[in-house]
C-alpha cells in the first residue's frame, strides 16, 4: 500500500513538474515585445528582429517624451517633443531598416541599434 501510494504520488508530481516546465517554456518564446524592457526580456531566451527593436525603442522615447520635467530641463515641451518624434520616425525607422539582419542574440548589437534610433528621433 505505502509503494503504491508513493508511485502514485511521483507520477502526480512529475505530472505537476512536466506541465510547469511545458508552460514556461512556451511563454518565453512567445514574447511579444512592447516596451523597451521587453526586447531584452526576450533576448534572454531567443532572438529579436528589427520591427521588436523599433518598438521597443519607439516606447522608450516616448515616455521621455511625457516627462513634463525631463522635456523643460531640455528646454522643449511635450508636445513640441511628441511632434517630433512623429515627424521622424518613418525616416529613423526606414534608416535603421536599411542594413538590419532578421534577427538579432547580441546585448551589444540590440543596445547598439536602439540608441540609434532613439538619438534619430531625439536630435533636434
Amino acid at each position: 500500500m505505502k509503494t503504491v501510494f508513493t508511485v502514485i504520488l511521483s507520477i502526480i508530481l512529475i505530472g505537476y513538474y512536466l506541465t510547469a516546465k511545458a508552460s514556461h517554456f512556451s511563454s518565453k518564446k512567445n514574447t511579444e515585445v512592447n516596451t523597451y524592457s521587453d526586447i531584452y526580456f526576450k533576448l534572454e531566451t531567443s532572438s529579436v528582429n528589427i520591427n521588436e527593436i523599433i518598438a521597443g525603442a519607439t516606447d522608450f522615447t516616448l515616455t521621455m517624451c511625457a516627462d513634463k520635467a525631463y522635456q523643460e530641463a531640455l528646454g522643449n515641451t511635450v508636445a513640441s517633443c511628441n511632434s517630433q518624434f512623429e515627424e521622424s520616425k518613418n525616416v529613423c525607422s526606414k534608416h535603421i531598416m536599411k542594413n538590419a539582419k532578421q534577427h538579432y542574440t547580441d546585448k551589444a548589437t540590440v543596445t547598439l541599434l536602439t540608441e540609434r534610433f532613439i538619438k534619430c528621433v531625439s536630435a533636434a
